[in-house]
């Protein structure tokens, strides 16, 4: 069954890059990461990634290379192909990004079983979605997952130029009609209908996308962790915040920026630049991640994200970044994967939260201070958790950020998109990144070529260097480029307190028939502490206990692999306190050491602050900020704030005084 399309594109093929968009990507298997960068990928394989059977169930499966088998009446039937869609991509982009022929032959292999059994009208993935007409024809609910797992044959073509990826993908897109891609998160497919579209030249997906779009079926208002729908074109446009299930906030913002790569017209960038633009006001948290409790809830620092946020978010704005060439939108990629990301991890990379929180006094079994599951396991840092999206999704965000490091601009020449050490191979130029960003803004890139050559070199100035007049944008160098040149920068990286106060929250409850969302403040104002890209925080002092209680949401899931422990944390040292002022006492730096370890003294900022009367809210949950604060005593006293992202138990959010 042929899509139908009133008007057909231009059938022309771009090789797979946007005709409308500035730079491209693709440089993931030619970037080698060095340094901290390549330490905590390491971490990563060596963890979770490298180890599907301390996540157990349904990672520790054949994934994509055949067929998953449904275990009892758990989930819904394609949710054990979206979770192992996150894995998959994760685990081959990661695989490429240290050169691990174990971990790419494993995602290869996903995507040739894929490929090798299609059927015969084209649809690809597991049989058991797409026999049945209640899926096939009707909701088309298997195209979310196959929406997921297109990023992992994105992947390998990138890798491989096999040409059978798009070709199989534009039978399978063919075969659904827009009414069906229009429903649920179907219209995530658009992001992986335009990409074969531009490799294929074939007209009718692009059309197609493009009727989906327009007919995109709204979230139903008022109803929470709904599924039936999601963004609209309406909604795109309005000034109206919104209030949605974050995952699909964040994975459907990039539908019309990629339209409007493909096709030029301005609506869709409208639509696009105006959406990221409401979620960033309503919805964004100082470590860079939209609040997300499954659904958005404003920006109020009392809650939290789902870890699934920080892959899904940071890898839409990749798309702004490459499509506007928006140098902003690569400042907030930074921001999420180096405090968000990092932060909803243990440092061995063994153990993720389902929820994290800015402030974190306490992450145990029933720690959960957010209204969704409150009081369950959620906020634990563990291997397994009730639903496993977030298990499959953290695998994402490292090896993603890699990926986009390096783009190409229209002329094939190198982009320094984001920064870390490493090292670039182009062909014509292979570029070595020195630097140890983000703990330090000095980045030296040196050129190595057989012989000189001409083209261009452009850079990204952080908007955050408001000391550099750049800020903000990328800067174009054309010269000719001869072996051993060096281009050097130096981002001037000043401590700052940044005030927070929530513009909106949103009171959402179970009971009642809508979300009431209301002006002003829940808590008091709190203060935040930055330096660059990086959030800082207040270690605190920590008790680890191994939990191994089969916890009755588990539903008897727990670890296969004895290394990777469920953790209960204290407090094991005090933890409320007000900043005394907003200045800095000292600033501290150390060579070598790995940024992301609590104890590493790679970076340290000293500040002043008093004991305060805050405790626990019910002897177990993180507390809002207090309304009023209370001194203990006027004693000041310094306190030693380190990376958010190196930080398990935190205060990150800090009450200030008011005198």
């Amino acid at each position: 069954m042929l899509c139908p399309c009133l008007m057909l594109a231009a059938a022309v093929v771009t090789n797979g890059v946007a005709p409308f968009a500035k730079y491209s990507e693709g440089m993931l298997s030619r970037t080698s990461p060095r340094g901290w960068l390549k330490e905590a990928l390491s971490r990563q394989s060596a963890g979770l990634t490298g180890h599907p059977a301390a996540l157990s169930y349904p990672f520790d499966t054949c994934l994509w290379a055949g067929r998953i088998d449904r275990k009892g009446d758990h989930g819904e039937a394609w949710w054990r192909y979206e979770q192992t869609a996150y894995y998959a991509d994760g685990l081959l982009r990661l695989g490429y990004a240290l050169d691990d022929r174990a971990m790419i032959s494993k995602g290869e292999d996903c995507v040739g079983y894929v490929l090798d059994h299609a059927s015969p009208e084209g649809y690809l993935g597991d049989p058991s979605l797409w026999d049945s007409k209640s899926y096939r024809l009707c909701d088309g609910r298997e195209m979310w997952p196959m929406a997921v797992f297109f990023r992992t044959m994105k992947a390998c073509y990138e890798a491989k130029s096999d040409s059978r990826i798009p070709e199989a993908l534009a039978r399978y897109y063919r075969l659904y009609p827009a009414d069906t891609i229009c429903r649920n998160r179907n219209v995530v497919n658009v992001e992986g209908m335009t990409w074969t579209y531009g490799l294929t030249g074939d007209a009718v997906l692009l059309d197609c996308a493009e009727a989906a779009w327009r007919t995109a079926i709204p979230r139903r208002r008022g109803v929470q962790a709904d599924w039936s729908g999601g963004l609209t074109p309406e909604d795109c446009l309005s000034d109206d915040a919104l209030y949605l299930h974050g995952v699909t906030y964040c994975e459907e913002m990039k539908v019309p920026l990629l339209l409007y790569a493909y096709t030029g017209k301005a609506e869709y960038r409208l639509q696009a630049e105006n959406v990221l633009r409401k979620l960033i006001r309503d919805h964004l948290l100082p470590d860079g991640c939209p609040c997300s409790v499954e659904q958005t809830r404003g920006n109020s620092v009392c809650w939290g994200h789902e870890t699934c946020d920080v892959s899904d978010f940071s890898w839409s704005l990749g798309y702004f970044l490459q499509v506007l060439g928006d140098a902003k939108s690569a400042d907030l990629i930074e921001r999420c994967v180096f405090n968000a990301g990092m932060g909803s991890v243990t440092k061995d990379f063994k153990a993720l939260q389902y929820f994290s929180n800015l402030n974190q006094f306490v992450a145990t079994c029933n720690s959960n201070p957010n209204p969704y599951r409150k009081g369950g396991t959620r906020a634990q840092y563990r291997s397994t958790h009730p639903t496993e999206c977030c298990a499959g999704n953290v695998n994402r965000f490292l090896p993603n950020y890699v990926a986009r490091m390096w783009l190409k601009d229209a002329s094939g020449d190198p982009v320094a998109a984001l920064y870390g050490p490493c090292e670039v191979d182009y062909g014509f130029v292979r570029i070595t990144e020195e630097t140890d960003y983000p703990f330090d803004g000095k980045v030296r890139f040196r050129f190595s070529m057989e012989r000189p050559k001409a083209f261009s070199f452009s850079y990204r100035i952080p908007d955050w260097c408001e000391s550099n007049p750049d800020h903000g944008r990328f800067v174009r160098v054309e010269r000719t480029f001869r072996d051993g040149d060096v281009v050097e920068l130096d981002f001037r990286m000043d401590v700052r307190f940044v005030h927070v106060a929530p513009r909106r929250y949103v009171v959402w409850d179970m009971t009642l028939p809508k979300p009431q969302a209301l002006d002003g403040p829940r808590e008091s104002q709190g203060v935040v502490v930055v330096r660059g890209p990086l959030l800082l925080a207040y270690p605190i002092p920590e008790r680890r206990e191994v939990d191994d209680v089969d916890h009755p949401e588990l539903k008897g899931k727990r670890s296969k692999d004895p290394a990777f422990c469920s953790w209960n944390m204290y407090a094991n040292g005090p933890f409320a306190y007000c900043l005394a002022s907003c200045e800095m006492r000292s600033e501290g730096m150390s060579e070598g050491g790995y940024g992301f370890d609590p104890d590493s003294g790679r970076l340290t900022v000293v500040v002043l602050g008093r004991k305060i009367v805050w405790g626990l809210e019910e002897g177990k949950y993180t507390p809002d900020l207090p309304k009023k604060v209370r001194l203990v005593d006027g004693a000041e006293k310094p306190l030693r704030l380190i990376p958010y992202g190196a930080t398990c138990l935190r205060l990150a959010v800090f009450p200030l005084e008011v005198k």
